[in-house]
């Protein structure tokens, strides 16, 4: 009996220390050497295209050898004339990126570009566990990379002008935002304008004190696995290397560390443009919901100030009570058709 014991204490000490070893070399990594690349040019498999009064929407997937599975749903003007439209992508905080675009309504002549997560659903539904397996891990690392494919796939569309490229992160988006822009950047997609809304730094933080996880006891063991496993996608490794102008929006419920929040802000070298606001919910049932509306409200202001999309590209916002998950194709008004399946054009 003792024999066995032993044996098996011995057993998992070993097992302690290649874990151990394991995270140690993780945390020895290059945030930027760790993201993963497309192997090559993204390869188109199918697209699915949905109908309003002013744009149309194009759920496209695409696959990689590297990276795999590529979903974003790009919403441009029913009419593409004229010059290359600026792009605008966005990372939210559904895992859909038609969901991700929705709050932002019609956003004229501008090519707007929502980013599925790669996630599987008990990552969004709270489950710790499920968060951090090792599938997770590569699915999330493969993020930057995928964004960047998709960026190098709009380089040939002559509807859009990737030398006017911003990007717009919101909650889960914020956080990731910033490997995704270092990214871009090493891969020749200057980012002129960044807008952060709710985002954080220190992902053991974040993730150890975050109450929609479950099971609660497993927060802080797997805080400090996810300040090693995560570590590239980190935004204090990539913040500091960032180029362009920034707008910053804090939430005031937003269910973010105060610690995390400012770290996060104070990450922006002093010599870059920066505007830092910090948003109060407005008498709303639903603060997430007010507060993401006003997000939205300052993030198309503050482009259009920037000229980052040209006067008058952007419409009025949404109301703050329709800012919710939008699907198109199961819309019962605001002049929806159905969803068609439609073969890619030969240059796609």
């Amino acid at each position: 009996m003792a024999k066995g014991l032993r044996l098996a204490a011995a057993f998992v000490a070993a097992a302690g220390l290649l874990v151990g070893g394991w995270l140690l070399w993780l945390s020895q990594q290059d945030a930027l050497d760790a993201l993963p690349q497309a192997d090559g040019r993204l390869v188109f498999e199918r697209e699915r295209q949905v109908l309003s009064d002013a744009r149309i929407e194009r759920h496209m997937i695409f696959r990689d050898a590297r990276l795999g599975r590529v979903g974003v749903t790009i919403s441009v003007p029913q009419a593409i004339t004229g010059a290359a439209m600026p792009v605008v992508v966005v990372l939210g905080g559904f895992r859909e990126g038609r969901d991700n675009i929705a709050p932002f309504g019609d956003m004229g002549r501008t090519v707007l570009i929502g980013y599925d997560w790669p996630f599987s659903r008990k990552a969004f539904d709270g489950d710790a566990l499920a968060a951090l397996s090792p599938d997770m891990r590569r699915r999330a690392l493969g993020v930057p990379g995928q964004v960047r494919a998709v960026l190098d796939w709009l380089d040939g569309q002559s509807w859009a002008d990737t030398s006017r490229v911003s990007l717009v992160g919101y909650s889960l988006g914020a956080v990731i935002a910033p490997s995704v822009q270092r990214v871009l950047q090493e891969g020749g997609h200057s980012v002129g304008w960044t807008v952060l809304a709710n985002g954080g730094a220190g992902f053991g933080t974040m993730i150890a004190d975050t109450p929609a996880l479950h099971p609660a006891w497993a927060r802080p063991v797997l805080g400090m696995a996810a300040a090693r496993l995560l570590a590239p996608l980190e935004p204090a490794a990539h913040l500091p290397h960032l180029d362009g102008r920034f707008l910053m929006l804090s939430w005031s419920s937003g269910a973010m560390p105060a610690q995390s929040v400012a770290d996060f802000q104070a990450l922006i070298p002093a010599n870059k443009s920066l505007a830092v606001r910090a948003l109060e919910a407005r008498g709303d049932a639903r603060p997430a919901v007010s507060l993401l509306a006003q997000s939205v409200e300052a993030a198309r202001d503050w482009l259009t100030a920037e000229q980052a999309i040209s006067p008058g590209d952007a419409l009025p916002p949404f109301p703050s009570q329709q800012l919710r998950p939008i699907r198109p194709e199961l819309a019962s008004s605001g002049g929806g058709k159905p969803a068609e399946v439609v073969p890619a054009a030969a240059r796609e």
